[in-house]
Formats: structure tokens, sequence, C-alpha cells
């Protein structure tokens, strides 16, 4: 496994960081001591926190700090490097109907794009789930094409719609929650992407690949209506990093 550094984080927590950097090789490393925090102290750590290249890890009250770090340093160095992880890579509908793509024009001129060429570009790469923020369950994706990117909106919208599937800069995401916001729309997505009931309670997580497909509004309707009755099953199939 890579070497990261390891510092204090607090009083009471741990900050494991990598070379800055959005690739998947730093988030392997991620994901595999974000597996191996969790397996070796189960009965010390709370909870941990990973991001593009960094994982935060919150220690127990009784935990001496310094102990940890130092425990922790000679596991990460002792560790073999891990085999491959095996991500899922879940199929996420997205209707890109003028009804909901309320930006896709601006993203399409702006890049010398028709629309028909926007959703093809957006709809051919796997993103990968870098982290989730900003709302419950909102996923950083890393893979848009470079051709689509397009920045915020001048004026921010003060609510976007639950499930709209948005460009902004080099990043598309998807809102989980209604909510403000400054990202270009280029469609909606009829599934639900948070829900306390659940468990867990976020549809997506960290280290998930995604596949937008297009759908039509007759579509959208009819899985929106199996997402309400839950018996709606997403596309799902496993991939090698």
């Amino acid at each position: 496994m890579k070497q990261p550094n390891i510092k204090p984080y607090g009083e009471k927590a741990v900050l494991i960081e990598w070379s800055p950097s959005i690739d998947n090789e730093t988030l392997t490393h991620v994901l595999q001591a974000k597996q191996l925090v969790l397996e070796t102290f189960p009965e010390q750590v709370l909870e941990t926190v990973p991001a593009y290249s960094s994982l935060a890890v919150f220690l127990n009250k009784a935990v001496q700090q310094d102990a940890f770090i130092e425990q922790l340093a000679e596991k990460l160095k002792n560790t073999a490097k891990a085999e491959p992880a095996i991500s899922r890579v879940l199929q996420i509908p997205v209707c890109y109907d003028p009804k909901f793509a309320l930006d896709i024009e601006k993203v399409a001129k702006k890049n010398n794009l028709t629309v028909a060429e926007v959703i093809e570009l957006h709809t051919q790469p796997q993103y990968k789930v870098y982290f989730l923020g900003f709302l419950p369950g909102f996923p950083y994706l890393g893979g848009l094409d470079g051709r689509l990117k397009t920045p915020r909106r001048e004026n921010p919208r003060e609510k976007i719609e639950t499930g709209s599937v948005a460009i902004a800069g080099s990043q598309t995401g998807i809102y989980t929650a209604s909510s403000p916001g400054g990202w270009n729309i280029i469609g909606k997505c009829p599934l639900r992407f948070f829900s306390i009931e659940k468990k867990p309670p976020a549809l997506l997580k960290f280290g998930d690949f995604i596949k937008f497909v297009s759908i039509s509004k007759d579509e959208y309707r009819k899985i929106e209506v199996e997402v309400n009755v839950d018996i709606y099953k997403i596309g799902e199939e496993a991939k090698n990093d």
C-alpha cells in the first residue's frame, strides 16, 4: 500500500493523507486503508470519512491519539498490496427532456455541441463516486468528458428539484435533495438517493461506479411510480478497479 501521511485531526480524530489528486489509484489506497482501519480497530474507531485523497478516522473517547497513530502507521507499513477492489456499477436512469433539462441547450451552445451530442457524451462514461457530501448522499463523480466542461451559472437558482442531474466545471452530479444551487441542470433522475428509512440511507457509496442511461418522459413516469411503491430494481454489475 502506498504510504500516506498520518497526523492528528482535532483531539479525537486522525487524518490519513495521500498526495492530493483525483484518480483511481489514490482512491484505491483510500478504500484499502478504510477497510484496514475498520477491520483492525473495530473497538477504537467510531467512524471513517473518506474523500478524494484522504481518510478521516474518528476515535472513541478512551483511545490515546498518539498511540493510535503509531499503531496505524505500523499496520499500514506492513500491509501487503491488496487485490483490486470490486466495485458496483449502477445504471442510473436520466430523462434529458427539455422539461427537466433546464440548462442543456446552454451547455450545448457553450461547448459547440448539439443537445443530442451532450446526451451522448454524458451517458458514455462510467463515473466513479469519489465521496458523498454537500447534500445527504450527493455524489462527487469523476470521469466527465472534457467536452462538457461548463462553468457554474452566474445566478444560482433558489431551488433545484430532487433528482436533478447537473454539470459544474469539470464535474457532474445529482441533487439528492431539493436545494439552492448553481450547477447547470441537464436532466432528472426518478430514483431516491437518500432515505432515513433505508439501511444504508444513501443509495450510492464511496467507490461505486455509475452509468447514466437516457430514458424518455414515459419511462421516467413509470420508474417514478415503481420507486414510490418500492418495486424498482436498479441495474447493477460488478467491476474490478
